[in-house]
């Protein structure tokens, strides 16, 4: 009975399609509420090195057929495993209860202990590692979608210190036919706020973690989570000091005690400061940042620390002379679904910023095998009205 209560399946209209694929939503089991970004993988993916899929921002998910058990995991729901028969529409996950949920007393302050973990962590590429993803590039003006773009990558990662050499496979760059008018060709070479180059190695060095690591802004919390079944880890909650006129952020990482690997950490810009953004001047234009997010999730697979998810958002004032005078929104996110060891290091590699500048140039619609976070209703309407036919 205790595993019913955990997962309901409702007996709906969905069914896998054509392209083999498990398509449904997943919600909170007590207040039906979405759950973003829970972990969905089977048991023939993780002995094939293969990270598995995650759910988007509306709880949706798409996950390949395989016929094996699919396994919904979350930081903060019962984890679940079922037999895959395809007729999945909507999942209810229980949310856990802790037996232990306790801060730590230790003579180490929790700023020198998530400096040694940090350390720790950046020294587990221990092979010459290929991530393979699929990485998309969204961009909204004045909250209209303008561009869109994705594309299969190779993460080339050289042993040690997590820098990486991108090889770009397949890929397509849709943008809005309101560019191609005169009014807003002044916007048209504004892509990202982002360098698609640097997306894996900014994850595996922590960058944005060690930034606040050197602020005097911020407190840290350790607590030890402790659930029924005796899983266990810590919880580092990043906290803005109040008193302060600067936008802080806020947050959490999340450490395997075992390990002492990172197995995730998400910043963001903390509600109780936005006020607080102030305009930069730079030499041409001026701008402020509203709000930014920084979200990345790492997976133990066969003894190989493996970086699953990345994710970059930032929301921007940009005002340049009479020709920029906007608001934009720019998303980034990159899903690797497999890795390989011991493999060679191409010397060069995809040398522009951004996925858009490369283009349009596929040969099959590889975003309906390899995109397994859903777009929204909203992105899915603009792709299909700027797509050629």
């Amino acid at each position: 009975m205790r595993t019913i209560c955990l997962l309901l399946l409702l007996m709906t209209t969905l069914t896998w399609g054509q392209d083999n694929k498990i398509r449904g939503v997943i919600k909170d089991a007590e207040t039906h509420q979405p759950i973003p970004y829970v972990n969905i993988y089977s048991e023939n993916e993780l002995k094939n090195n293969n990270t598995g899929s995650i759910s988007n921002d509306y709880g949706e998910f798409a996950v390949v057929n395989n016929h094996t058990k699919i396994i919904f995991s979350h930081i903060n729901y019962e984890t679940f495993t079922l037999e895959s028969d395809g007729k999945l529409k909507e999942v209810l996950l229980k949310p856990k209860n802790y037996v232990l949920d306790e801060i730590v007393i230790s003579n180490e302050d929790p700023r020198d202990y998530l400096k040694r973990i940090l350390k720790l962590s950046n020294n587990k590429i221990e092979k010459n590692t290929l991530l393979k993803g699929y990485c998309r590039e969204i961009v909204k003006v004045n909250n209209e979608y303008t561009k869109f773009s994705d594309a299969l990558v190779d993460y080339y990662i050289k042993k040690g210190n997590g820098k990486s050499n991108l090889i770009l496979g397949q890929h397509r760059a849709l943008k809005s036919k309101k560019i191609d008018n005169e009014d807003d060709k002044k916007i048209d070479n504004i892509n990202t706020a982002f360098n698609v180059k640097d997306y894996v190695k900014a994850a595996y060095k922590f960058e944005a973690v060690e930034k606040l690591l050197k602020s005097d802004n911020y407190e840290f919390e350790r607590k030890i989570k402790k659930e029924a079944n005796g899983a266990e880890y810590e919880y580092v909650e990043i906290i803005p000091k109040m008193d302060s006129d600067e936008m802080l952020n806020k947050g959490y990482i999340i450490i395997d005690p075992t390990s002492k690997s990172i197995l995730e950490f998400k910043i963001y810009s903390a509600e109780t400061h936005l006020k607080n953004a102030k305009m930069i001047n730079f030499w041409i234009a001026k701008g402020k940042l509203n709000k930014g997010l920084v979200w990345s999730k790492f997976k133990l697979i066969n003894n190989q620390y493996i970086l699953t998810y990345n994710k970059r958002q930032a929301d921007v004032y940009i005002k340049m002379g009479s020709k920029i005078d906007h608001n934009f929104d720019f998303s980034s996110d990159i899903f690797v679904y497999e890795f390989k060891n011991n493999v060679e290091i191409p010397e060069n590699g995809y040398k522009k910023k951004t996925l858009f500048e490369a283009g349009t140039n596929y040969t099959d619609q590889f975003w309906t095998k390899y995109n397994v976070f859903p777009l929204s209703e909203a992105e899915e309407r603009f792709i299909n009205s700027v797509q050629e036919k």
